[in-house]
């Protein structure tokens, strides 16, 4: 068999091929023969001035407060939205495993939001936070909650962000999870039942043990996303209030299409 894939190398490479083109035409190309050549000059598309400025941009950077704290809010973004859309996403298919009627309908609803536009995500849970929030408040007379402003300062925008970030995610790794729980050998479980232990030590000794691969394929799916978000915060909060919940590529984007220093948000 060894031997065989040795003989075959060349044309088991040969199929990377497409795969390969296709990252280098989309991805980096364009980010070597466009993107970089283009930080290193100040380039204004309006006013159409390119001038060589080196590793000006790059210099500029370290002492820009926005774009460092779009980096650090970037972060703290991902940190909470892998841990909880994987937590959450984990239980609920914990769950969703056992014998649940209509598990298949629960299952769909909570992958609804996955499928949905995240502008379209962000608009309806604008209309949540600004209207539905505080009309089932006042209704049920917590007063606190309905007064409370999600959009008003730094720290509630910022909780709105990781609320529907978290909202939308958590269900496509709920499916995963669920595939991967259906690979658990239901043995080692009775095999644990029989041992006396209870459902939380069956859940870290033998399904979480078992699902390692799922686990690390959620985690790199989660933090691939995490680090990209652009259109919750853009449609949410519009990276405000006082840029405090802008990301880094809202902040590029800011950077290139409103104040269009082209060169500048290459380098970024």
């Amino acid at each position: 068999m060894l031997d065989c894939c040795k003989k075959n190398k060349w044309f088991y490479f040969g199929l990377t091929i497409p795969s390969m083109l296709l990252y280098v035409l989309a991805l980096a190309g364009p980010l070597l023969l466009g993107t970089l050549p283009a930080s290193f000059y100040n380039w204004n598309l309006i006013k159409g001035n390119k001038d060589f400025v080196g590793l000006g941009n790059y210099t500029k950077l370290l002492g820009d407060e926005t774009f460092i704290h779009s980096v650090v809010f970037t972060l703290i973004l991902a940190v909470i939205s892998i841990l909880m859309s994987n937590l959450i996403g984990f239980v609920i298919a914990y769950f969703l495993d056992s014998n649940v009627r209509c598990k298949g309908v629960i299952r769909s609803l909570f992958f609804i939001p996955n499928i949905i536009n995240g502008i379209m995500v962000s608009f309806v849970w604008s209309f949540i936070f600004t209207q539905g929030i505080p009309i089932l408040a006042k209704k049920i007379g917590f007063e606190k909650l309905a007064s409370l402003s999600w959009f008003g300062t730094p720290s509630m925008a910022a909780v709105s962000v990781f609320i529907v970030t978290i909202w939308q995610g958590m269900g496509f790794i709920m499916i995963i999870y669920v595939a991967g729980m259906q690979s658990v050998s239901q043995e080692l479980i009775e095999a644990a039942e029989l041992e006396g232990c209870n459902r939380l030590q069956k859940v870290l000794y033998v399904v979480i043990p078992m699902m390692m691969p799922t686990i690390t394929v959620c985690l790199f799916v989660s933090i691939a996303g995490a680090f990209k978000a652009f259109d919750i915060p853009f449609a949410l909060t519009s990276g405000g209030p006082s840029r405090s919940t802008a990301t880094v590529a809202l902040n590029i984007y800011d950077t290139a299409f409103t104040s269009f220093r082209t060169g500048y948000a290459s380098a970024k």
